[in-house]
């Protein structure tokens, strides 16, 4: 199997590409929509630029071109003003003679279209038109003035024509750069508003990204933070808190796996300390049944002599002594008792598991106690197939006679009812349910149950459960009081499967 170069990318580093890329990819992608537009009207404007100085120029020209044209026509109008025939004609000469004059005039001068001679008090002596050539739509004509001498004198007016497609072109031309003058200024607040909108997009956009991104990073730092925060408490010994899971990344599988732990660790704590109060209680245990045997012997003794020296023909007294030490003796019985519970408490082997068939177990251990019959009727609920787990036969075999004594006492014998369930967990796990049809367990005494010498009975020394909890605990489970379906109580013992059992220390302490 070929090895993986590169790691495959986690949700983690996938949310912290997106809040990147969210921030930077996406206003560059909006400067690629508008920044071709904006550098393609930079560029029109350049151009626009010389288009319009390239127009601007051509009105010009032909602005230059009628100013030399009207020039020359006013310098051919003062000179024909001076002409020598036309001042003898309109001194000396008659109107005719004027008449001839003008004509000879127009004809010498293609581009005059008409010479007009009138008195000093504008009266018309003569007037001569050009040929019809000279009077079409397609000539502009340009009329000038000028006295004919010096003095009170008739005026000469001269019109000349030239071609109109110079005029209109010039006119065009000045509109034209007017109105391209106006479309570059208006193609300049375009640009300016583009660029604004282009800016004013940017920076939403950006805006945006960065909430977008500052939302999807805080999601990660705040979890990062809350398990900082979660660690702290912990170091300060606080384990009465789990902290809530969402997402789908590594951090929520961060999060699962600190809850397990802090439960993993609470749970262990809480084993160390039960059993170094039972510890504690079993030395204590192990001194009172030492205190408490040493004087029963002698007692017992005592009683035996006492009996021996009664006088045979006393019958008063022999009775007397008789009921004495009766009572003596079965307070000794009922010490004697107390005592091998106590030492048995105080004795308690440790644990030596090994891999063990739960059905297996379950069956020997009912067969070694006859069912518990008459006393009870006890059912068993297995799975089909095969349920192991590594437990020590002895120890455990005493786990489940305590629990199944107890579940006696409490239905009472002959009338009560026991189901001991079986199952494996997920995982490697195994769970065992014992219940019973009696009155269960006050609230007020729940918590204490497991106490050492806390008991609900007239007769008892509150060891038993005591004792069940130690071993369990010592086989690395729990055990918890439940609510049985039938009514009464049921103990739930929670054990590691084989596998995860073995793995740990053959002796659990």
């Amino acid at each position: 199997m070929k090895k993986r170069l590169l790691p495959s990318m986690s949700r983690f580093e996938l949310q912290i590409l997106i809040a990147i890329f969210l921030t930077s990819v996406v206003p560059f992608a909006i400067s690629l929509y508008y920044i071709p537009q904006i550098v393609e009207e930079r560029t029109a404007l350049s151009m626009h630029e010389q288009v319009r100085d390239q127009l601007e120029g051509t009105a010009v020209l032909y602005k230059e071109f009628f100013d030399a044209k009207k020039q020359a026509f006013g310098a051919r109008t003062d000179a024909l003003a001076r002409d020598p025939v036309l001042v003898h004609a309109t001194v000396e000469g008659t109107a005719a003679d004027v008449e001839a004059r003008i004509r000879q005039i127009v004809e010498d001068n293609r581009d005059v279209r008409s010479v007009a001679v009138s008195s000093p008090d504008g009266i018309a002596i003569a007037r001569v038109d050009g040929p019809p050539d000279r009077q079409g739509p397609d000539l502009a004509p340009k009329a000038f003035r000028h006295p004919i001498g010096v003095g009170d004198v008739p005026w000469m007016e001269v019109t000349f024509v030239l071609p109109a497609r110079y005029v209109s072109a010039q006119e065009e031309a000045a509109e034209i750069a007017h109105l391209y003058d106006a479309s570059t200024k208006a193609s300049v607040i375009f640009q300016t508003e583009q660029t604004i909108e282009y800016a004013l997009r940017v920076l939403t956009v950006l805006v945006f990204a960065l909430i977008v991104g500052y939302v999807m990073a805080r999601r990660v730092t705040r979890r990062v933070a809350r398990l900082a925060w979660a660690t702290q408490r912990v170091a300060q010994g606080d384990f009465e808190f789990d902290l809530p899971i969402r997402g789908n990344d590594e951090i929520t599988q961060l999060t699962a796996r600190f809850n397990s732990m802090i439960r993993e660790v609470k749970e262990s704590r809480d084993r160390i300390v039960y059993l170094e109060k039972v510890s504690g209680w079993q030395e204590f245990a192990r001194r009172l049944a030492h205190e408490i045997k040493n004087p029963l012997t002698p007692i017992q003794l005592a009683i035996q002599e006492l009996r021996r020296r009664v006088p045979e023909g006393v019958p008063e007294m022999k009775t007397f002594v008789e009921d004495v030490a009766g009572m003596v003796e079965e307070e000794i019985a009922a010490l004697t008792r107390l005592v091998d519970e106590f030492s048995q408490f105080a004795r308690l082997p440790e644990v030596q598991t090994e891999d063990v068939e739960l059905k297996e177990f379950v069956d020997d251990f009912l067969a070694a106690y006859n069912r518990f019959e008459p006393e009870a009727e006890v059912t068993v609920e297995m799975p089909s197939e095969p349920v192991r787990a590594a437990i020590d036969r002895v120890l455990m075999r005493r786990v489940m006679a305590n629990l199944v004594e107890n579940a006696i006492q409490a239905a009472g014998a002959g009338k009560a009812k026991v189901w001991i369930r079986v199952k494996a967990r997920a995982g490697d796990g195994v769970e065992i349910r014992v219940a019973d049809n009696g009155p269960g367990v006050g609230e007020e005494n729940a918590a204490r149950i497991f106490d050492p010498y806390f008991t609900t009975k007239n007769e008892g020394t509150g060891l038993g459960l005591a004792i069940v909890k130690k071993i369990v605990l010592q086989h690395g489970g729990t055990i918890a009081l439940a609510r049985a379906a039938e009514g009464g109580a049921e103990m739930v013992i929670n054990l590691p499967g084989a596998k995860a059992a073995m793995a740990r220390s053959p002796t659990m302490g």
